[in-house]
């Protein structure tokens, strides 16, 4: 019984410790998305990719205050691939 107790303690600890909130991605995707902002254009490619990474930012802020931090990563992922694109697709209007 002490055993099966101690193996579960363990396995919890080890669960608790790999899955945390992705600090460094949303940073990341927020910085991003500002940056697109800053240079976003006229062109509609350019505004859907903008409107994209802010719906997958605010997606990933949902999914963390409801503890889904594997859904909230890659959605923070997602948001900075987008705004990304959409400073790209500005800088090359100018």
């Amino acid at each position: 019984m002490m055993k099966r107790i101690w193996i579960f303690a363990c396995l919890f600890v080890l669960v608790a410790c790999v899955v945390k909130p992705p600090v460094q991605e949303m940073a990341e995707a927020r910085s991003a998305v500002k940056a697109a902002q800053a240079v976003s254009g006229s062109q509609s490619e350019s505004v859907a990719y903008l409107r994209g990474a802010e719906e997958a930012l605010k997606q990933a802020s949902d999914a963390i205050e409801q503890k889904k931090y594997s859904r909230a990563r890659l959605k923070a992922q997602e948001a900075k691939r987008k705004a990304q694109k959409a400073a790209k697709i500005s800088q090359k209007d100018h």
